[in-house]
């Protein structure tokens, strides 16, 4: 069962000749396709009804695809089709094997390279969707910072003459720390000269003095 497309010419178009169907095709397959690493030998003929009728082949030949427009009488399979389907093929739109099993392209022939020719021809790359573009969040302005974070750091910096989280305090000041206070009664008697100190036994001197006066006047008795 083939495509109606094919059959009638569409409206303000004008209709594909059997030329340049070939030539599409031959396009399509012969810049796309890479046979290089097909060693076997592959011979299509392809029977095209409807618009563009006529016959050509797909030949793969010592790695190299061709596309002619003759038939070919030792070939491996035939596809009968019109003409929309095997361009449809051939830029990879749909794979061959997909065709046949949906019907729209008649097979014959050798089923294998049949696989082998519908394997190496590239299907169509899928337009890639835009990825969403990313909105640009607002730049933050520099200024004051927020009331939290600042009580934070300022209990977090140690003030002037204040130990860090985790410092250890130097040995001159734990020294310093230990000595203790003099009392006030300490530092007076310390500020108080000799002369004043309290008076206790009388000088030697001023005693033996005054003895000898009393000795004196006894004796001039």
């Amino acid at each position: 069962m083939f495509s109606l497309a094919a059959t009638e010419e569409k409206k303000g178009e004008k209709a594909m000749t059997y030329h340049e169907l070939v030539e599409k095709v031959r396009i399509a397959l012969v810049v796309k396709t890479d046979a290089s690493k097909i060693e076997e030998h592959i011979a299509a003929q392809v029977n095209v009804q409807g618009e563009a009728e006529g016959a050509f082949y797909i030949e793969i030949k010592d790695g190299e695809l061709v596309v002619k427009p003759f038939d070919y009488n030792d070939r491996d399979f035939l596809l009968t089709c019109d003409g929309e389907e095997i361009l449809a093929v051939a830029q990879g739109k749909k794979t061959l094997e997909a065709a046949i099993t949906e019907g729209v392209i008649t097979h014959e022939g050798n089923w294998d390279k049949t696989l082998v020719l519908s394997n190496i021809i590239p299907s169509a790359e899928e337009p890639k969707a835009e990825a969403p573009a990313e909105e640009e969040k607002p730049k933050k302005k520099p200024g004051r910072k927020p009331k939290a974070e600042a009580e934070q750091s300022a209990e977090e910096t140690p003030a002037e003459g204040q130990l860090a989280f985790g410092e250890e305090v130097p040995a001159e000041e734990v020294k310093a720390e230990e000595t203790p206070v003099p009392t006030v009664e300490e530092v007076k008697a310390e500020e108080t000269p000799a002369s004043k100190k309290k008076s206790g036994r009388k000088p030697r001197t001023e005693t033996a003095k005054k003895t000898t006066k009393k000795t004196t006047k006894k004796t001039d008795k």
